[in-house]
């Protein structure tokens, strides 16, 4: 059976040295697939943006800044959004009427916003403050309690825009991906890969073993230092870019 990767286990820097092996092994299988062969192609081109991007970080430093904060507002609106449709499940028609009233208004932005690109989750999340900054939209967000935690996220999303614009060189690295982005390209072509194998496993029993097997040996190892580097509560603190 073919192992699962936990890609939000990694660091860019692992994500990117184990899909190029997962890569290598199909490679010198010679993998007939065309399926496959379209994925791998796809994670090839993912790995250059994904090591460009931990490039421009081992060029300037000051991304880390910008990295923090991304993740603070990422961490406050996914809270936020949380908490918001939480309250779909409450019995009182006051609740409902406030859930019903700001939760499209959540949808609209993007439930999922956090994973896009520095400019392009600020421009999101701009425009649905606009909308919740309206007198009765906040009126239903004090109904939900949510208030407090929306002005929290509203001054992680200036903070951030503060840091960006002071802090990261554009000029330096307007040629590469953020990491951010990088990542969420190569994340979701990697899951890709290893669903494809699993449906040949099932629907090809024992043609594929040595592929099988080989990349589950990749995926054991990279977990193996991931989890051990998460027991040890590290994974928090550690760089991004994980060098």
């Amino acid at each position: 059976m073919i192992k699962k990767l936990r890609t939000s286990y990694l660091m860019p820097a692992e994500l990117a040295e184990t899909a190029n092996k997962y890569v290598a092994i199909n490679a010198n299988l010679s993998t007939t697939d065309p399926f496959i062969a379209r994925i791998t192609g796809l994670i090839t081109n993912d790995i250059i943006q994904l090591n460009q991007a931990i490039t421009a970080v081992r060029v300037n430093k000051l991304v880390d800044d910008v990295a923090a904060a991304d993740a603070a507002r990422d961490d406050l609106f996914i809270g936020f959004k949380d908490l918001i449709d939480a309250y779909k499940r409450r019995t009182s028609q006051t609740l409902k009427d406030a859930h019903a009233q700001i939760w499209p208004i959540i949808q609209q932005a993007g439930t999922r916003l956090y994973l896009l690109g520095y400019t392009e989750q600020s421009g999101k999340m701009e425009a649905l403050f606009d909308e919740l900054d309206k007198a009765e939209n906040l009126a239903a967000l004090a109904a939900m309690h949510a208030d407090g935690l929306y002005e929290e996220l509203k001054q992680a999303q200036e903070d951030f825009v503060t840091i960006y614009n002071n802090r990261l060189n554009e000029d330096t690295l307007k040629n590469y991906p953020t990491l951010k982005e990088a990542k969420s390209k190569t994340t979701p072509h990697v899951n890709i890969l290893l669903d494809a194998l699993a449906i040949l496993e099932e629907t090809e029993p024992g043609v594929h073993d040595t592929l099988i097997n080989q990349m589950n040996s990749i995926t054991t190892e990279i977990m193996a230092v991931a989890r051990a580097r998460k027991s040890r509560g590290e994974i928090e603190g550690e760089s991004e870019v994980g060098f």
